[in-house]
């Protein structure tokens, strides 16, 4: 079918008017737990165990590295400690017990000697079931109740790899306290994972993403900013600094980069707040997904702390967080 040059003129207004219709978000700041599980136990070290012959190390004597994700034993799924543990006492007494692991992107198959020492069964490995942390609520869309936290992805320090999330979840936490340490200040939080509030779909270099399956509080959501709005000047985070009650601290956003690839770098800004500069240095670990505003509009999210000045930081666009939410969820 052919248009006209009238037609294409309109469907091209049609899709500008589309791509520049106004979003409204719900902004965070709310301190969150967080819990995320692989598709089986990792594990994350090993030990010598002494043996009639001698020794053994699962981790030199064995296709077993730290980090690998033990999901299934002897053909049976694997998704915690104890269906792991019941596997152990099932197969003993052959001395050994053949297991699927996953590493990175690949699949492969080996085997795991057991050694009963002193009526304990001992493997060599250290495991777990699952990763904990805490972090800040970052936007919540109104229309479906999607949310992004964070602004940077789950690293596991033990595994120094990124948690590819099979399942995971979100409660409430409150923050307890904020530890000044040097050169960059902590957050001290509760992770009692006793208040749910939704799940963890996806684990990204640009935040978590899921679903909330209720509200914490009230909340009214405010405009987000295009990245082209955000400009250098006054800007105010949302954070918890202490109990559940959020708070609007003053800084300044002193650079910007004009990217076309999302940056989690985006913004620089500094703090300005003496409270806060005063309570943990200016920005502290636990603050990242701290909502940024301006001019009431909804402009990014804190990812970094620059730990030689740590009164600056750096955050992401709200907009590519958005983006970001949109391509992994729907």
């Amino acid at each position: 079918m052919k248009l006209s040059l009238i037609h294409v003129i309109f469907l091209s207004l049609f899709s500008q008017n589309v791509q520049n219709k106004d979003i409204y978000l719900i902004p965070g700041g709310d301190n969150l737990a967080f819990e995320c599980k692989e598709e089986g136990i990792i594990v994350t070290g090993g030990y010598e165990v002494k043996t009639k012959n001698g020794s053994y190390h699962p981790l030199k004597d064995s296709n077993i590295q730290k980090g690998d994700v033990i999901y299934e034993a002897e053909h049976q799924k694997i998704s915690c400690l104890n269906d792991l543990t019941t596997s152990f006492e099932k197969y003993l007494n052959a001395g050994k017990i053949n297991l699927k692991i996953k590493r990175n992107q690949s699949y492969l198959e080996t085997s795991l000697k057991l050694i009963l020492n002193e009526n304990k069964i001992q493997t060599g490995l250290y495991v777990k079931e699952r990763v904990l942390g805490i972090g800040t609520l970052s936007f919540i869309d109104p229309t479906n109740q999607y949310y992004g936290a964070l602004g940077h992805e789950v690293f596991d320090s033990d595994l120094n790899r990124p948690i590819d999330i099979n399942t995971g979840y979100i409660y409430e936490s409150e923050v307890l306290g904020i530890k000044k340490n040097l050169p960059v200040g902590e957050k001290i939080a509760s992770t009692e994972l006793t208040h749910l509030l939704g799940d963890i779909k996806k684990n990204t270099p640009y935040g978590i993403f899921g679903k909330m399956d209720h509200l914490p509080r009230k909340y009214t959501p405010i405009k987000m900013a295009r990245r082209s709005e955000v400009k250098l000047g006054k800007a105010n985070i949302l954070t918890v600094t202490k109990g559940n009650k959020i708070e609007s601290f003053d800084a300044e956003i002193i650079d910007l980069k004009k990217q076309n690839d999302i940056d989690m770098k985006g913004i620089t800004f500094k703090i300005t707040s003496a409270s806060l500069l005063t309570l943990g240095g200016g920005i502290y670990y636990g603050m990242s997904g701290s909502p940024l505003i301006q001019d009431n509009l909804l402009i990014g999210a804190v990812t970094h702390v620059i730990s030689s000045s740590p009164e600056k930081g750096y955050g992401l666009y709200m907009e590519s967080m958005y983006e970001t939410m949109k391509k992994v969820i729907n």
